[in-house]
């Protein structure tokens, strides 16, 4: 497995659409049955088949007795430089080492984080980063109706749909002519969404579908639908505060700082032992790719910090950090 700092080389302040196009990770993207909430529900119940230091056929779920913990609410230091996770039950457990995946804005809004956990530059990469608030619509129908052919002009009733109009971006998904479909009727960003978040998702299905009907006239999406609509604005929920991260100009800085995180070997002893991973930390926000890659990074923090070493046939991010780095700009 190569490095998996490697992305790391994107040019600064690259832009979001620029940055996938120039390290091909919007390429071979696959649909996953069931949502992305399924790769992490496998990997919780996935069984390697090379087990070294636990018997044949454990997995996550089974190391936790097939539960998660509660939500955490606090972290501090504990003992003997262990950090200390309180969650929502009130127990606290302290461990040697701790990887948090939550959004970065968490530590200093929804968890009471203990500010020496992370130095002053840190906290300001934290608070500086940018969240998109996004919203999304989606409905059932009986089929994938937009395949048919218009005999007047020969062409699909309905295809994938980007307009100026307030739907903004409108998705069609199928696993076949025999079985239903899917319609994202609606994906905005920013602005766009805002003007979606005080509605309820019949009033956002109404509009939208008004939308449409002035893109594809006499076409009756509605007839269509067989169930009520599924909604969500990730600005409104607590545990997200936004869909996912977007660096603004000038914040190349910012993301240097959380996705280098992992490397504490300079850090002073009050600010080592917690490692920050997610997609949001990534310079790919949004993607699995991103969320997987820093959670490598962040497993080889967390080995180094307990005094291992990787295979120097497999060398892992942080041994050949010095030349696969994202370069590092003054801070003047």
């Amino acid at each position: 497995m190569p490095p998996e700092l490697r992305s790391g080389a994107t040019a600064p302040d690259l832009a979001p659409g620029l940055s996938g196009a120039y390290g091909a990770a919007d390429d071979n993207q696959q649909s996953i049955v069931g949502g992305c909430q399924e790769l992490p529900r496998r990997l919780w119940r996935h069984s390697p088949e090379k087990m070294v230091h636990w018997p044949k056929g454990t997995s996550l779920a089974s190391l936790n007795n097939g539960f998660t913990r509660p939500e955490v609410v606090a972290l501090r230091r504990g003992a003997a430089q262990r950090i200390a996770v309180t969650d929502s039950s009130g127990e606290t457990r302290e461990y040697p080492a701790v990887i948090t995946t939550t959004q970065v804005w968490l530590l200093s809004n929804r968890i009471d984080c203990a500010e020496p956990l992370f130095s002053a530059p840190m906290w300001t990469a934290m608070e500086k980063t940018h969240y998109m608030q996004a919203s999304k619509t989606f409905v059932l129908v009986d089929r994938p109706f937009w395949r048919d052919v218009d005999p007047n002009t020969g062409r699909h009733v309905m295809s994938m749909t980007l307009t100026d109009r307030v739907t903004r971006g409108t998705y069609l998904m199928d696993q076949g002519p025999d079985k239903p479909g899917v319609i994202c009727l609606s994906y905005t960003w920013n602005d766009d969404s805002l003007k979606w978040l005080p509605l309820p998702a019949e009033e956002r299905v109404r509009i939208m579908l008004n939308s449409l009907a002035q893109i594809y006239p006499g076409l009756d999406i509605r007839r269509h639908i067989v169930s009520q609509p599924i909604t969500v604005s990730w600005e409104s929920n607590p545990h997200f505060l936004g869909a996912f991260k977007g660096n603004l100009p000038g914040h190349y800085r910012y993301q240097r700082r959380l996705f280098c995180h992992f490397m504490q070997d300079k850090f002073p002893a009050a600010n080592r032992g917690l490692f920050l991973a997610g997609d949001d930390i990534s310079w790919t926000a949004g993607w699995a790719e991103g969320a997987v890659q820093t959670a490598l990074n962040a497993v080889w923090g967390v080995m180094h910090h307990f005094g291992g070493a990787t295979d120097p046939a497999n060398p892992g991010p942080g041994d050949v950090y010095d030349e696969i780095a994202p370069v590092e700009l003054p801070e003047d």
